[in-house]
């Protein structure tokens, strides 16, 4: 069923065309139905390679989710969809093994995770523009922790600011993403060990109205690894990620991030 949007526009399907929009772009994209049926891709011989690339696609696909749990609770202020483009830079880093077959190839980012740093949340306001301080960081991997540093800076020359919103504040969130490789029955890809424990850890400075001075200060995070279970080792990647949360008050006063405001990135990994 189709449905009518702004300016006569319409998403859905309508008969063997299927109408939609992406995030970022305000433009409705067609694509045509039809092709081979998924019980042939499964079993047809002359779909071999579809399946492999299907297969790899799919650990790229658990690896671009698995980096954007490392940093839930920030990708608010992204401005498109990061899903396909952290897929894409998962799938180049698969080409990078050499060793595995086509179609079981690994997801090894630990071995290539500086390709990782600088990863933006946005296209439109990226985040060098709208914070305009140089930030210093610490990434400590025997101890699972992370120190951003803030300098003091007057808002007037370090803040891009939005008219529109009154409040901001930068947060920091330290997170773990573990190797994808596929699983011993050859069947799905599967993280090299289990992370569910590790989680992340976000801080936040207060919020501040865009007209202020702000204060040199820190922000710390630890990742809490008491848990015997717990597996922490060289197949796991730190990822430290920042954000400026633009904000306003709500009904009772209390200040709010506002969706899609602000700006982020991958600040270093370790």
């Amino acid at each position: 069923m189709a449905r009518v949007k702004q300016n006569n526009q319409f998403t859905g399907t309508i008969g063997n065309y299927s109408y939609y929009t992406r995030k970022g772009s305000n433009e409705i994209f067609m694509r045509a139905k039809g092709g081979a049926t998924k019980d042939q891709i499964k079993n047809r011989p002359e779909f071999e390679n579809t399946r492999r690339n299907n297969k790899e696609f799919g650990g790229c696909s658990k690896m671009s989710k698995a980096i954007r749990m490392a940093f839930i609770g920030m990708q608010h202020v992204a401005d498109y969809n990061l899903a396909p483009a952290l897929c894409s830079l998962m799938k180049n880093i698969q080409r990078a093994d050499t060793e595995g077959a086509w179609g079981e190839r690994s997801i090894l980012l630990s071995q290539y995770k500086q390709y990782l740093v600088g990863f933006n949340f946005n296209r439109i306001t990226r985040f060098d523009s709208v914070l305009r301080i140089p930030l210093d960081y610490k990434i400590d991997r025997e101890n699972t922790t992370a120190i951003l540093t803030i300098p003091e800076f007057a808002c007037s020359m370090g803040l891009s600011m939005y008219e529109k919103h009154r409040l901001f504040r930068i947060s920091a969130c330290l997170g773990v993403v573990t190797d994808m490789v596929l699983g011993e029955r050859k069947y799905d890809y599967e993280p090299v060990h289990d992370t569910i424990g590790l989680g992340r850890r976000i801080e936040s400075t207060a919020w501040y109205p865009i007209t202020s001075t702000v204060n040199a200060q820190t922000l710390e995070m630890k990742l809490d690894l008491t848990h015997p279970q717990i597996i922490f080792n060289d197949s796991d990647t730190l990822v430290l990620t920042v954000a400026v949360e633009f904000g306003a008050y709500d009904d009772f006063g209390k200040p709010m991030e506002v969706k899609g405001a602000g700006a982020g990135k991958v600040l270093g990994v370790g």
